[in-house]
């Protein structure tokens, strides 16, 4: 079994990504019988279930090509409670009104496209060398800056009304990378003069791999049998780019840090070469270069 793969695990909620990751890592380590590196592609809180992509080995450095992919969620927000940690696990700091369901569907196309938006306080955001949840679980007063997110689409997929006016909202959410879906919850329920907090959340989607589809496995599958559920990086590359053969002159070009000519409009491609994937190549005026190298 090489030592280079994937997993794509169906996160239960209660776990973090960390712990998810050191279980997978364990499991995976003991049945080669080998010690291996292990990371996961894109946090998913600990509340919150679905996807998580987790690398093994040398796979591991393709964590920023597959954190630049959209993702899709399905999330339900409930107004008229606000909580610290803007979701279900928080504590309760204020109470509103419940706003009108025609008003919520008024403004959600204002948060479709690029909108700015402030991460959580209760997040992994850096603020000058802390993380920023460990700064609010200690009490203390800090920022966060807006940043720059995309939101492809929101659709409302089910809802729970008292008359005209809107308990719960269940949307279906695709977005770039970066997008806090707890922070969108606060965004919209501020513009309709309310107060809401995330009381549920599934990625049903990222990077290609979606909840069901074959190379999915729930996490206590993956612990009993880890062999019997990792994928070659390739199934996941196939998803993130397309790819481009080589011959020997031109992989040792690459390998020594030199371009080669190809013919290829510019943009992202994976390299194979002798049927085995070894490079992430960048292509700008038919001139490659490699910006990712794979094998050992």
């Amino acid at each position: 079994m090489s030592d280079s793969c994937i997993a794509v695990i169906n996160k239960p909620s209660g776990i973090s990504s960390s712990d998810v990751v050191i279980k997978c890592r364990n499991a995976y380590s003991h049945a080669i019988d080998k010690k291996i590196k292990c990371g996961h592609m894109g946090t998913l809180d600990p509340m919150a279930s679905g996807i998580l992509i987790i690398a093994f080995g040398n796979a591991t450095r393709l964590f920023d090509f597959a954190l630049k992919k959209e993702k899709s969620y399905i999330a339900t927000f409930t107004f008229g409670e606000e909580r610290d940690t803007l979701d279900a696990t928080g504590k309760l700091t204020r109470r509103s009104e419940l706003p009108i369901y025609e008003h919520i569907l008024d403004i959600l196309p204002n948060f479709i496209g690029n909108i700015m938006q402030v991460p959580p306080k209760y997040s992994a955001v850096n603020i000058n060398g802390k993380r920023a949840y460990d700064l609010a679980r200690k009490g203390k007063e800090f920022d966060i800056k807006a940043k720059e997110v995309f939101i492809r689409d929101i659709k409302v997929i089910d809802k729970t009304l008292d008359g005209d006016l809107c308990k719960n909202i269940t949307l279906s959410i695709e977005c770039g990378s970066g997008t806090y879906i707890r922070s969108l919850c606060r965004d919209i329920a501020e513009s309709v003069e309310s107060v809401a907090y995330m009381s549920k959340l599934v990625r049903n989607e990222c990077a290609g791999f979606e909840i069901g589809d074959e190379h999915t496995v729930d996490f206590t599958d993956f612990l009993a049998n880890p062999l019997n559920f990792v994928f070659n990086t390739t199934t996941l590359v196939d998803r993130l780019m397309p790819s481009i053969k080589i011959d020997d002159s031109e992989y040792f070009k690459l390998r020594n840090g030199q371009s080669v000519s190809i013919n290829a409009e510019n943009g992202i491609y994976s390299v194979i070469f002798m049927d085995d994937l070894t490079f992430i190549i960048k292509v700008d005026n038919k001139k490659a270069k490699s910006i990712c190298y794979l094998g050992d």
